[in-house]
């Protein structure tokens, strides 16, 4: 490329986000029109979206200069000093006369960009489209080049006059359902660069409640937002925890075999207790895999014909299997207020592609919880602006909107990595009222609002049963989760209890014993 962009030193922004000016060197053929002056930034700390930035960083574009210097446009003034050895054509159409400078086709800029992706040259500008409204956002300069008019007047290359992020311009493509269907049978991460379909592999993350599994179709499904919501105590992490377990388990036992993370907002995960019950489900789950494998191994003896010179082989009892190795794939991120979790979650992508690169994918994102953070701020920010009615409306206007904006990043990160993400709510308190308007009582409600409840794929509720007497004399007190939303499953309810290894069903046996035993007789 002709123009050659030199990198100064850092500076900062006023968001504090490490910048570096990025500005033409001057030659005997620079054009004399203004070269327009951009920053280089790391594209992981810019609001983009998932799949967005997963493209871009595997060709290669790492920060906002990479994507400048493949895709902007210079402007060649209409003269006869213009070296005319120069391969600026190669880049770009460039149409002269006499009087006037003609910009280049807004399509043929971004050909360069589009070749380096691999996609169209449309899919590139969009790319690059949705880089500039999120520079906007902020303040900074864009990446795609700017032209001018006869008047030397700025025009924007992308024909967007209007960088509000609330109402990005982005493209609406349509999808068939069939499409929609192939695009799940196929691997989200191509091997060696072609498309074809992966090894069978379970779609869904199991819970060790057989009647919770069933309930959602066989488990946790993969590629989906689900939302957790109880009381405190209830159990939800206690759920999370053995999901995270079970994310581990190897395809040849119906498991995903991937990684877990987990977004450790209240604390429960990176303490010492948290870590001893990770131990204890994790060393559970190696001893039932183990077993279940050497059950397998005696029954293929036993079915073999007396005589065989049939070599079994002994290395099906997966002994690397250890709790070790679970507890290795578990990744937890403590983060102790709103923007260190809100920055840490838009920064996922880069950190689950490097994980992915490694043949260790991630298969379940835990948040717990996702609503902690946002109440401690929210009800600071009321308590401070006590009697200012605009400041407390504009605060929850605010965070209603960065709920939406994360739900729907999440759906993508789900979608897009094809991996499970589970978030933890909790349950407030909501006024209910009768036919005259006139308060009727309250109601236990997920928190976060409205707008939330919409956009999360499934809704779970746990909540507590009753207490049941086992065999060992021991009480177990036994959850039940409700299924309130889901687009593709009715609505049910289901049983589980926590126990010294983990979540594990409920007996049908002992249910239908506890139900004897607490009938009362019947008087003649």
């Amino acid at each position: 490329m002709s123009n050659i962009t030199e990198h100064q030193q850092p500076q900062q922004n006023g968001g504090g986000i490490p910048i570096q000016n990025h500005q033409p060197n001057s030659s005997s053929h620079t054009p004399t029109t203004t070269q327009q002056k951009t920053v280089s930034i790391p594209l992981q700390s810019l609001p983009l979206r998932p799949s967005t930035l997963t493209a871009l960083l595997r060709s290669g574009f790492s920060t906002t200069g990479d994507v400048m210097n493949s895709c902007q446009t210079e402007l060649v003034p209409s003269n006869d000093n213009v070296d005319t050895n120069t391969n600026h054509n190669s880049m770009m159409n460039i149409e002269t006369n006499s009087n006037t400078t003609t910009t280049t086709n807004n399509n043929n800029s971004y050909d360069n960009f589009a070749k380096e992706l691999g996609c169209s040259t449309t899919q590139a500008a969009d790319y690059a489209h949705e880089i500039d409204d999120a520079l906007g956002s902020i303040g900074l300069p864009k990446v795609s080049k700017s032209q001018q008019n006869t008047n030397g007047e700025n025009i924007d290359s992308s024909n967007q006059t209007d960088n509000n992020i609330m109402a990005p311009h982005q493209p609406i493509f349509s999808a068939t359902a069939a499409s929609i269907l192939r695009s799940k049978a196929i691997n989200h991460f191509p091997v060696n660069g072609n498309n074809q379909a992966p090894a069978p592999a379970a779609k869904q993350i199991v819970s060790f409640s057989q009647a919770l599994d069933v309930l959602l179709g066989g488990g946790f499904a993969l590629s989906e937002l689900t939302e957790i919501a109880g009381l405190p105590g209830v159990g939800k992490t206690q759920l999370a925890m053995q999901l995270c377990v079970n994310s581990r388990l190897p395809t040849t036992s119906g498991g995903v075999q991937g990684c877990a993370v987990v977004i450790d907002a209240e604390g429960s995960w990176s303490g010492a207790a948290g870590g001893d019950r990770l131990w204890s489900m994790a060393n559970a789950l190696s001893d039932h895999v183990k077993l279940s494998a050497s059950r397998k191994l005696a029954r293929a003896k036993e079915g073999m014909p007396q005589g065989s010179t049939t070599n079994i082989n002994e290395d099906s009892i997966p002994n690397w299997f250890s709790p070790e190795f679970i507890l290795g794939g578990i990744h937890i991120f403590r983060v102790h207020d709103e923007a260190s979790q809100t920055c840490t979650l838009y920064n996922l992508p880069k950190f689950l592609l490097e994980l992915e690169q490694k043949g260790t994918p991630v298969k379940l994102v835990v948040i717990d919880s996702l609503a902690f953070h946002y109440r401690v701020a929210s009800s600071s920010t009321s308590s401070s602006n006590v009697g200012n009615g605009n400041s407390n409306k504009n605060s929850s206007l605010s965070t209603t909107h960065n709920l939406t904006r994360m739900a729907a990043f999440l759906t993508e990160l789900a979608s897009e990595f094809d991996l499970a993400v589970v978030a933890m709510n909790h349950l407030t308190s909501r006024i209910e009222k009768d036919g005259n308007n006139n308060k009727s009582g309250t109601k236990l409600v997920p928190a976060l609002g409205e707008s939330w409840a919409h956009s999360v794929t499934s809704r779970l509720i746990i909540d507590h049963y009753r207490q049941l007497h086992a065999t060992d004399g021991s009480m177990d007190e036994v959850r039940t989760c409700t299924l309130v939303k889901s687009p593709h499953k009715p609505s049910g309810t289901s049983l589980f209890k926590i126990t010294d290894k983990g979540i594990r069903g409920v007996s049908p046996q002992l249910l239908q014993t506890q139900s004897q035993a607490t009938k009362r007789a019947r008087v003649d």
